[in-house]
């Protein structure tokens, strides 16, 4: 039995064709690509919801539920729509990012991308220990995969390097643009004076305010890390998918920053190709 199994798969691979091979490499690179999109806008929920649907719609079909088939099969025409607007943002990112990224980018490793990071990284940290010595209040939020553009309201357009002496102006008490938080993305300032939801988690101590309630709020609801100093303590925070790290030093804080973004100095940020077909280390 199991010499038949093998024998007919040996058949079936010496059937195949370099168009074949090419057409599984695609689906393959597509595959990959979806998961990725769906890991880094954290839809894992509402992909599991969809499955749910498409499973309950299986279901109406095999017991000839025609009332509510035709119920379903209206509600997928509308979902289809629906799923567009719902991903409006990430699908414009995504097709901006494609656009912007060089096909030998694809295959080899990006290192002015990581010299980017690290050197924003460099910038905040020293930023946020200065505003820290001045008890200069700020709120900076790192897009580190979600666009948040949905979810912050007002904000003016900045479009600009990073650099800490920007940031500590940005925020210097009773200037036009301190009130609010920072948007950094793709290594760039973008955004200032933005208004971000605020956490409703009730567990949050009420020694902190509306800026650590705004940057805990924000982390919870994206993938995104914020950096919050206190105007009354001058106490460094970074909030992460609603936690809350606080009592940062300029070191510290570049160290952690460093690990969400990837530890960049540590590992290399391997070329789409590379990141599917290289075996990672153990």
């Amino acid at each position: 039995m199991l010499a038949n199994f093998f024998s007919s798969a040996l058949d079936q691979i010496s059937l195949l064709r370099i168009a074949d091979a090419v057409d599984i490499v695609i689906v393959a690179v597509l595959v990959y690509i979806l998961l990725k999109f769906i890991r880094d806008s954290h839809t894992t929920r509402l992909l599991k919801g969809v499955i749910l649907i498409i499973v309950g719609i299986q279901v109406v079909y095999l017991f000839n539920l025609h009332v509510t088939s035709y119920i379903f099969s209206k509600c997928a025409q509308i979902g289809v729509i629906a799923l567009v607007v719902i991903f409006q943002p990430e699908l414009r990112r995504a097709l901006d990012q494609v656009g912007k990224t060089s096909i030998s980018g694809w295959f080899s490793n990006d290192s002015e991308s990581d010299t980017n990071v690290l050197s924003m990284i460099r910038e905040v940290s020293h930023a946020a220990q200065a505003m820290s010595n001045d008890k200069t209040g700020a709120l900076i939020v790192i897009e580190h995969g979600s666009d948040i553009d949905s979810m912050i309201s007002s904000g003016i357009k900045i479009d600009a390097e990073v650099s800490s002496e920007l940031l500590i102006n940005i925020f210097v008490h009773n200037t036009p643009l301190h009130d609010g938080a920072v948007i950094i993305r793709d290594n760039r300032i973008a955004l200032a004076t933005c208004v971000l939801p605020l956490s409703q988690n009730p567990h949050i101590t009420s020694e902190l305010g509306t800026r650590h309630r705004a940057g805990i709020g924000i982390s919870e609801e994206a993938d995104v890390i914020v950096v919050i100093v206190s105007e009354e303590t001058g106490n460094i925070s970074i909030a992460y998918k609603g936690l809350l790290t606080r009592g940062l030093n300029e070191e510290t804080m570049k160290s952690r920053l460093e690990e969400l973004l990837g530890s960049y100095s540590k590992k290399q940020n391997p070329g789409m190709f590379k990141n599917i077909f290289t075996r990672k280390e153990r």
